[in-house]
């Protein structure tokens, strides 16, 4: 899966270094299915948020996996937008994102749900 552009900025030198160190300390193999793999480890992020979670060594059918529902919450958010969903909830539009990169409007209109003013 690519990566995509606003995650960018967050897999450049300082990534691969941070993955060079963690592989020379763990070594080179699959934290899920405990198999060695001495090239195409991949160090991904546990809850797909570059910023706040933790990592972990996964193979390329372990990480493949791991991801699966991921991608198709993006993929499926996607083909909606493109064929113009109109979202009951902001939160179901925001699912598959990290919370960082949520509008604090969002955030706003739940809150205000929440206490029984959604129509301000």
């Amino acid at each position: 899966m690519p990566i995509r552009p606003e995650y960018r900025a967050y897999y450049g030198r300082q990534w691969r270094a941070y993955r060079a160190v963690l592989l020379a300390l763990r070594g080179a193999q699959c934290t899920a299915c405990g198999r060695t793999v001495p090239k195409y480890l991949n160090l991904a992020h546990r809850t797909h948020d570059p910023l706040t979670s933790s990592v972990a060594f996964l193979c390329v059918s372990c990480h493949t996996r791991a991801d699966a529902p991921h991608r198709l919450a993006v993929w499926r958010r996607n083909r909606a937008r493109r064929h113009g969903q109109m979202w009951l909830l902001p939160e179901l539009e925001y699912a598959a994102s990290p919370v960082w990169l949520i509008p604090r409007e969002v955030f706003e209109a739940a809150d205000r749900a929440a206490q029984g003013t959604l129509f301000p």
